[in-house]
């Protein structure tokens, strides 16, 4: 992982959306607009799935139209998807800050599309009266077809979470296992690296922990007494160091 470790008197991480977009792109092999499109419910609109042989009319979108398409609720759309047998989720990856050297959390879901389908994005209108099914509607968005393949998408966050991308990352039947492996491998935040550039002394670090315990030092370094930050490094801490500077490699 190549995102630089942020290093200040108070603060010892690396930026949790810079990390998912560094996965983001090791895994993509193409962009998924269709999917990332797959949006709806804002004021008075409302969104449809179907499979991706079925053309919807606007006929299809009367209000409480028994034969109508499946509507998705904004609450969770993407288990609802899984629930109608589009597509199952599986979680890649999972971290939060106390646990790692993360500014905030982040997670990564694998989203495996079984069977293409489309979304549409619906306006209703009540031109004559404000009780009872609308009069009026408008199509506004069509995602286009979500063909079957592995996705990947990425969140951050702790408490409320916001997207940061999502990509296509290969053939439905992609090893989800092998690609957990490869990102814990590649792309771990729960160890961090100190290294002197003078003396060669070095500690480690682990869960977001800063009291980093010696490898090649006298002793154990805690990162609450560092002193002298500057551009990322702190003073080593070793006695008869005294010109050395420590820079600290999470991963």
């Amino acid at each position: 992982m190549t995102v630089e470790t942020r290093v200040n008197q108070h603060e010892l991480s690396i930026n949790a959306q810079d990390s998912v977009l560094e996965i983001l792109d090791s895994l993509r092999e193409a962009e998924a607009p269709a999917l990332a499109r797959r949006t709806g419910h804002h004021g008075n609109t409302t969104l449809y799935v179907t499979d991706a042989l079925t053309r919807i009319g606007s006929a299809d979108l009367a209000p409480h139209n028994p034969d109508g398409p499946d509507v998705l609720e904004p609450a969770d759309q993407p288990r609802q998807l899984e629930q109608l047998g589009y597509l199952t989720l599986h979680d890649l990856i999972d971290d939060t800050s106390t646990g790692s050297y993360l500014d905030e959390g982040r997670r990564l879901t694998a989203i495996r599309v079984l069977r293409p389908f489309h979304c549409v994005e619906v306006h209703y209108r009540w031109r004559h009266a404000l009780i009872g099914p609308a009069d009026e509607w408008t199509i506004l968005a069509r995602s286009g077809v979500i063909w079957p393949g592995l996705y990947v998408h990425g969140v951050v966050g702790d408490f409320a979470t916001r997207d940061v991308g999502l990509v296509y990352a290969g053939p439905v039947d992609l090893d989800t296992d092998a690609m957990i492996y490869g990102i814990l491998e590649e792309f771990s935040v729960h160890r961090c690296h100190a290294r002197c550039d003078r003396c060669g002394a070095d500690w480690y670090a682990d869960s977001g922990d800063w009291t980093f315990h010696a490898h090649r030092a006298h002793g154990d370094f805690d990162y609450a007494t560092a002193r002298r930050h500057h551009q990322n490094t702190v003073m080593c801490p070793e006695p008869l160091c005294l010109s050395g500077r420590v820079s600290f490699t999470v991963g």
